[in-house]
């Protein structure tokens, strides 16, 4: 694996990092504008979601930042329960407010690390989550991950995942990580 990619930030290295950034997250538009397409996957997959999934009673947004993702899927299901879960208390609750004013729903926020959470099993009709699953750290997290995803979709749900990846062909990551590159020193220099 590339080096670039196998540094791990601690959990509460995480925690501490979007904490201190909600306001940049807050943002529709730009969405999670520490990745480079944030805006074009936030469409994408919010539409894939409302046009594969019917009715949309309850929704698990992971690593829910400013709640960007469940804004998008509100905007076509009608109210429906949202459950907001994040490392951040200040994202949870920027979040919980913004969501709270789109859905009649009952809103629910998890202050957790996804994978200590203690979620409903078969429950959700859409789990979302965008840049979240590259802070996993090996294998078993990821197994754990993926089960866990699986025990708390309902039949008939799905799960819609948008993420930093590497790729295979050298070229390519070379390709996409200056791609990025370039784009974070868009965002505040080199």
């Amino acid at each position: 694996m590339n080096d670039e990619f196998s540094k791990k930030s601690t959990v509460d290295e995480i925690r501490r990092r979007f904490d201190g950034d909600v306001e940049r997250f807050s943002n529709l538009e730009t969405g999670q504008s520490s990745t480079v397409d944030a805006p074009l996957a936030m469409r994408l997959i919010t539409q894939a979601a409302l046009a594969a999934t019917r009715p949309i009673g309850r929704i698990l947004d992971v690593g829910c930042g400013a709640g960007n993702n469940t804004l998008k899927l509100l905007e076509g299901a009608e109210n429906p329960d949202c459950d907001l879960l994040d490392l951040s208390q200040n994202m949870l609750e920027r979040a919980a407010r913004r969501v709270s004013e789109k859905t009649t729903g009952r809103v629910r926020v998890i202050h957790s690390d996804f994978r200590d959470a203690a979620l409903d099993e078969g429950v959700y009709d859409v789990v979302v989550a965008a840049a979240v699953f590259h802070h996993l750290r090996d294998d078993g997290d990821w197994l754990a991950a993926f089960q866990k995803l699986y025990a708390v979709v309902r039949p008939g749900g799905g799960v819609w995942i948008t993420d930093f990846i590497s790729h295979e062909n050298a070229r390519v990551q070379e390709m996409m990580w200056n791609r990025y590159g370039e784009y974070l020193a868009q965002l505040g220099g080199e």
